[in-house]
């Protein structure tokens, strides 16, 4: 085995495949249905011949740039592993910030009272899951305009249990819903400029859907849909979360305030230090 992932590790090495070791690692852990640490744990093992081809065609893939998410089908997100198809994006780091966020704003419930959360976008379901399972009486309706989106958030879901707090319903952002009100909105939109997506690196631009990419020319097409249609679905006090670029802050605030209907409007920072996080509440009137 030690033989099969220095060949792994030097033709990712040669490809100039950064962390070659590591991915070399995590492709190898995928065929033999491990996790990476295990690998060392049996150093003996031998590979049977339809392992070594899977294993070669995984290096294959990613010498060609392909996500390692994609190769192996599965990523992990707030310490759970989700499947993954090139029908959606695949969960960053960073949004866990947005989790955290979300998390933060509806950890008070007293009364414990039914909490109704809305993802716009749902994608792999990630953030939908997380929330179904970490916030207490909690029921999420998760949305995405792609029904292969859709079927991979449903999948997600029952792989965790929680197919009985989350509904998934295709819609275009609010068109499709009915008037129900929110506790929370949450989203992470696509927010990347038109005019930028060929400059995003080939694991990117070549592999994941352009459409969780794109967020049009000035990449707020989504914010100035979602923040002001948004208030026709929260709740007094209800708060809207909203991912970023990390570049967005000051814009994605002015659409806020320019509602004048949206208070406690604040920024909030990934673990690296960039703006990642916008959230704000529905005003309480009388």
């Amino acid at each position: 085995m030690k033989e099969l992932l220095n060949w792994s590790i030097g033709r990712l090495n040669q490809a100039g495949i950064d962390f070659p070791r590591m991915e070399a690692e995590v492709l190898f852990a995928g065929v033999l249905k491990l996790c990476r640490e295990e690998i060392y744990r049996r150093p003996e093992q031998v590979l049977t011949e339809p392992e070594k081809t899977i294993l070669c065609d995984f290096v294959d893939r990613r010498v060609l740039r392909e996500p390692v998410a994609y190769i192996i089908e599965q990523k992990e997100f707030w310490s759970l592993d989700f499947k993954i198809t090139p029908d959606v994006l695949i969960p960053r780091p960073e949004t866990e910030t947005l989790v955290e966020t979300l998390l933060l704003l509806n950890h008070k419930n007293p009364d414990e009272l039914p909490l109704r959360l809305l993802e716009i976008g749902t994608g792999s379901g990630a953030i939908a899951v997380v929330a179904a399972q970490e916030i207490h009486n909690c029921r999420v309706t998760a949305t995405d305009y792609f029904l292969e989106a859709l079927d991979v958030a449903r999948l997600n879901a029952e792989n965790h249990g929680v197919t009985d707090k989350i509904d998934f319903v295709k819609s275009n952002i609010f068109l499709e819903l009915p008037i129900v009100l929110y506790d929370c909105i949450v989203s992470n939109p696509p927010y990347i400029q038109t005019s930028r997506l060929n400059d995003l690196m080939a694991d990117v631009i070549d592999f994941e859907p352009r459409s969780a990419l794109d967020g049009g020319n000035d990449g707020l097409s989504f914010y100035k849909r979602i923040i002001p249609e948004a208030l026709n679905y929260l709740k007094e006090g209800g708060a809207v979360v909203l991912e970023i670029g990390e570049t967005q802050a000051k814009e994605v605030t002015s659409l806020f305030y320019e509602e004048d209907q949206y208070e406690e409007i604040k920024v909030i920072q990934d673990y690296s230090g960039y703006d990642r996080v916008v959230s704000a509440r529905k005003k309480i009137y009388g």
